[in-house]
């Protein structure tokens, strides 16, 4: 099992056209309905009613992974017999669907929901072997509905705040089962220890799995400086915090084994039971927590620009991967002493919070009139730059966690145009955007001892960077 998750696809690329084409950042820039994520305050911009609706394609391609060792014939030892395991380090296509509903109430007050859904899973819950190459942030990370409700309201003239909530899943699963097993005395014949298990049989009783939400909280406040100083006309700053939250998953697993022996010498048929619940901790989906500040001018219609810092706390994030927390075996007949089993997934890794910067802006060619039924045309040309530092400072000899600092670079085209049939009075918007982005290149100095599960067999360092790339198509209406 390979694979893990720290944050949702909008963390990931961002949210909207406008705002992924600007390397997801722009957090003083109002998107109308599409800045619930980014900066709710920005809500009371909006002048009416909007609809958006995108499709955007989420790829990566990473340095490929050397063969390892593993044991992959299942004998029980890893050794020259076993073929070596070729681990794919590329994460899964995630292409997604997003959706955006906004409302002004007033002239002071604004509502909107967005929502960005994977369309090829809602959401993938998959831990990690530690000791086999995974790239702990991209590879499961988009691979999770996002969904966020907000508001916006104006106190004080060009002073506005904001809430949301993001929503995450919670999830609960049991297994309740029971395997019988039939052995009997060995006869005239028997060459192998297999022949003496008669019967098998694995009866699941009940399997459960509870979903419920998480929410994330999220507040913003946003400042246009000219309503209150006219000679910075056009300079706003604002804030953002969202807290944590994460998908914990109780795995409790209760197995039954019954044990039934006969014809074995003079003994009478004999049976005993073994009982052994195991409980499960995984945590996967892991949203940090994150304060962002930003900047921007704007000269109306002609251009505008922004620059963003985030503080981002990954120091407390548990890692996606399984750990046995309580199990015991207990038993009718047999005296078993209290057995104590050791966590196989126990490891150390040193974690940091992160800076980040992004940078960019938006350009507005000149608007265009039409004799046609559109009425009027005008295009937008966006760019944008960011710079993400790898939260993974350092781990174990005989782990295979990947990272590294991300260098985004995106860029975007819109058009507005007047509606030719004339059933609304605002404008009607297409938006492509492009986002690249580019692993620092380097390598992961690893234990190589032979024969070590997840050693390169080569003897080797494990290749660190890709390339992660977004691209999508978004419309809208004004209505």
């Amino acid at each position: 099992m390979v694979g893990a998750a720290w944050a949702g696809p909008v963390d990931m690329v961002g949210f909207g056209a406008p705002a992924m084409g600007r390397a997801g950042g722009g957090l003083t820039l109002s998107d109308g309905a599409q800045s619930v994520f980014l900066n709710p305050a920005l809500l009371t911009q909006m002048e009416s009613s909007q609809l958006v609706v995108g499709f955007t394609l989420l790829r990566g391609n990473m340095a490929e992974a050397p063969p390892v060792w593993w044991d992959t014939n299942r004998d029980g030892v890893v050794d020259d017999q076993d073929s070596p395991l070729q681990v794919s380090v590329d994460p899964d296509p995630a292409d997604a669907l997003q959706l955006a509903l906004g409302r002004p109430i007033g002239k002071r007050f604004g509502v909107a929901f967005d929502m960005m859904l994977p369309v090829r899973r809602m959401l993938r819950i998959q831990t990690y072997e530690p000791s086999l190459p995974t790239y702990i942030i991209q590879d499961n990370r988009a691979q999770r509905f996002d969904m966020a409700l907000g508001f916006g309201w104006e106190q004080l003239p060009g002073i506005s705040v904001g809430g949301a909530v993001e929503v995450i899943a919670r999830a609960r699963f049991t297994l309740d089962t029971t395997l019988d097993v039939t052995v009997r005395g060995a006869q005239e014949g028997d060459t192998n220890v297999g022949a003496l298990v008669s019967e098998l049989s694995l009866d699941p009783h009940t399997m459960m799995l509870d979903i419920v939400p998480g929410l994330a909280p999220v507040a913003s406040v946003n400042w246009e400086v000219g309503e209150l100083i006219p000679a910075l006309r056009g300079l706003a700053i604002g804030s953002t915090y969202r807290g944590s939250t994460g998908l914990p998953v109780d795995v409790l697993v209760d197995v039954q084994a019954n044990l039934q022996a006969t014809d074995v010498g003079e003994l009478d048929p004999v049976g005993t039971t073994l009982m052994v619940p195991i409980r499960l901790d995984i945590f996967d989906h892991y949203v940090p927590a994150r304060w962002a500040a930003g900047a921007s001018w704007t000269w109306p219609e002609h251009l505008r620009a922004f620059v963003d810092v985030r503080h981002t706390w990954w120091r407390p994030m548990p890692l996606s991967v399984a750990h046995v927390i309580d199990t015991s075996v207990q038993s009718q007949l047999l005296q078993l002493p209290d057995p104590t089993v050791a966590d196989g997934n126990q490891l150390s890794a040193t974690l940091r919070n992160t800076w980040s910067l992004r940078a960019g802006g938006d350009a507005w060619l000149p608007r265009w009139q039409s004799g046609g039924g559109i009425g009027w045309l005008q295009g937008v040309v966006r760019a944008g730059a960011g710079y993400e530092p790898s939260p993974l400072v350092s781990q174990q000899a005989i782990t295979s966690m990947l990272d590294a600092d991300r260098l985004i670079l995106a860029a975007g085209l819109g058009v507005a145009h007047g509606d030719p049939f004339g059933l609304i009075t605002g404008p009607v918007t297409w938006d492509l955007h492009g986002q690249v982005q580019l692993l620092g290149k380097g390598d992961l100095p690893v234990d190589t001892t032979p024969y070590r599960p997840g050693a390169p067999v080569d003897g080797g360092t494990i290749p660190i960077g890709g390339v992660l790339w977004a691209a999508g198509l978004q419309w809208g209406i004004d209505y």
